[in-house]
């Protein structure tokens, strides 16, 4: 799920100014000169779009890499329960440096900005989303991720909670699920529960992690948006960590992916730009443009009234007591939830929560796949190119056998070794230290041909004879 409001330096990226400087009116056409997020638009401003996202393009010496970590938190006093809303406000409560950091909507703690721009935020069923500050070395992304744990564990042994890092509630049904009283999700709710069978559980019952990237100029932007799309299955079964549901095997190695692919077919899977390669950025707004919307905020309220009409749709025309507004745009994107899917910078989206160092490793591969011109050429190469039913059953055969999997002609194995050595060697060249964060890769998928799901599932027929507590000891993380 997306970040629910735009923080300081988010709106001045989205404006194309700094925070403090005076910005034009949304009438303005000029590149130095760009709308706020409260002016309204029209269709006009369709080209803006498409320069907001031109405005996000760094020199690569500017290119970081940001990560973002979802966790299930239990109550071991009342059985493993999940969290309770007034739980989960406690947990963000202990975080925040002062009272200035906490982020309300009405009485409800949604939000606590955890200091060095590191942020908590919380998801529909209560799992607790660290986003980590963009960082330019992944020593210093581990070390705040390290510190936020640290922490996490302080509140949890204080409290009698832990936290497990999987991909997808071992424990519990659907209908045992903590909503979490945020006005985003109560719109939400109704619209994808029309649109997917799973889309509540993709909502309350799956935890991600994430690597967010940089891009250059537009050529660059292209290859990286093609290749995080199209290895995103492959991804997805090299971190494979949600065999469990309802405290037994649910029959998938990602749980999760499973999840995803019965939820909203609009504004899921594979990003549809991606399909070919002639990806530009006027087209992924084309296709924005085209995706029903979820709501639209105002004062951090939000609003059904346009729930349902395509952006281009609503932005033509509005709906009932509510205009269209540029910051309307900004929103939207964070409703898109393809496996890839852009903003001013690319979101890389596929993969389980799971282990810190596992975590660690995700953000390694994507940024030796990446970061390295000769090795995104390389990727963009092997990368399979699917048109979209072929890539519905790739993903399809990795929820349900990970690695194992073979499907549109794709052999998953031996495609993510070769991204495991293509990731080595573009480290090797544009940051040598980090080479070592991929050794736990290396030594589960070269040397194994195995996923974190199938770590479980043998200790779960072995050793731990399908005993769920054992599950929960080798899940936690706090």
């Amino acid at each position: 799920m997306a970040r629910d409001k735009l923080n300081k330096a988010e709106v001045a990226r989205a404006s194309g100014t700094k925070a403090d400087s005076d910005a034009a009116t949304s009438s303005a056409t000029g590149r130095d000169a760009f709308p706020l997020l409260t002016d309204l638009v029209g269709p006009d401003a369709v080209p803006l779009f498409v320069e907001n996202l031109r405005r996000g393009s760094k020199p690569a010496r500017e290119w970081m890499c940001g990560v973002e970590f979802e966790l299930f938190g239990y109550d071991t006093r009342r059985d493993y329960a999940r969290l309770s809303p007034a739980q989960v406000q406690r947990v963000l409560a202990g975080f925040a440096p002062s009272s200035n950091d906490l982020v309300y909507e009405g009485r409800t703690l949604i939000e606590v900005n955890a200091g060095q721009m590191n942020r908590l935020t919380v998801e529909p069923g209560g799992q607790i989303e660290f986003s980590g500050a963009p960082q330019r070395k992944l020593a210093d992304v581990e070390r705040e991720i390290r510190r936020y744990l640290a922490r996490l564990s302080e509140i949890a042994d204080a409290h009698g909670f832990v936290f497990l890092a999987v991909g997808f509630d071992p424990l519990h049904t659907i209908e045992a699920q903590q909503w979490f009283p945020k006005s985003r999700y109560d719109v939400m709710r109704p619209y994808l529960a029309r649109r997917g069978a799973r889309a509540w559980d993709m909502m309350t019952r799956t935890c991600a992690v994430q690597t967010n990237l940089d891009y250059g100029d537009e050529e660059d932007l292209r290859k990286k948006f093609l290749v995080g799309n199209r290895l995103a299955p492959i991804v997805a079964a090299m971190f494979a960590n949600s065999p469990f549901e309802h405290g037994k095997p649910s029959g998938y190695k990602s749980t999760r992916t499973a999840a995803w692919l019965a939820t909203d077919p609009d504004r899921t899977g594979i990003s549809p730009p991606a399909l070919t390669d002639d990806f530009t950025p006027e087209r992924f707004v084309r296709y924005a443009l085209d995706v029903p919307m979820l709501f639209a905020q105002r004062d951090g309220f939000y609003f059904d009234g346009p729930t349902g009409l395509r952006f281009g749709d609503f932005l033509a025309h509005g709906c009932p007591h509510i205009q269209p507004v540029f910051g309307d745009w900004a929103d939207h994107l964070t409703t898109l939830f393809t496996d890839a899917r852009l903003k001013q910078h690319i979101e890389l989206r596929s993969a389980d929560c799971g282990t810190l160092e596992m975590a660690l490793a995700l953000q390694a591969l994507w940024r030796g796949l990446l970061y390295d011109a000769d090795t995104l050429n390389a990727a963009l190469y092997f990368a399979p190119k699917l048109d979209h039913t072929a890539a519905l059953e790739l993903r399809a055969a990795v929820a349900r056998e990970g690695l194992a999997a073979r499907a549109s002609g794709v052999n998953v194995l031996a495609l993510a070794k070769e991204m495991i050595a293509l990731a080595s060697a573009g480290l090797a060249r544009i940051a040598p230290e980090e080479v070592s964060y991929l050794d736990g890769l290396r030594a589960q998928i070269v040397s194994e041909g195995i996923c974190p799901a199938d770590i479980l599932l043998r200790n779960w027929h072995g050793s731990w004879q399908g005993f769920m507590p054992r599950v929960v000891e080798h899940l936690r993380i706090a």
